[in-house]
């Protein structure tokens, strides 16, 4: 049996948010289904990191403390499908 991959969720603050942040993640995880295990961004013993910034100004990705971490952001509902495939590629890793 494979272990899923833990990846941490960051959100960033929140001031200018040009879409739902938090209904990109839940339709993330909607559509991979259990493939994941999708936690808060400093728990321990992250696979990878999801950046969910709220506009391109991408406070979470200048603020990055586990850049050794593969990672990967969003600033928009634009990013759904390249986040998909990332996570996807990931999991075959």
């Amino acid at each position: 049996m494979k272990l899923r991959k833990k990846i941490g969720i960051q959100y960033c603050g929140g001031c200018n948010p040009t879409y739902e942040r938090v209904e990109l993640i839940e339709r993330i995880q909607s559509r991979l289904g259990d493939q994941f295990l999708f936690v808060r961004h400093d728990s321990q013993g992250l696979d990878a990191l999801v950046l969910v910034n709220g506009c391109p100004r991408s406070c979470t990705t200048k603020e990055i403390r586990y850049k050794q971490i593969p990672h990967h952001s969003a600033v928009g509902e634009g990013d759904f499908e390249g986040m998909i495939d990332w996570l996807t590629n990931l999991k075959r890793e």
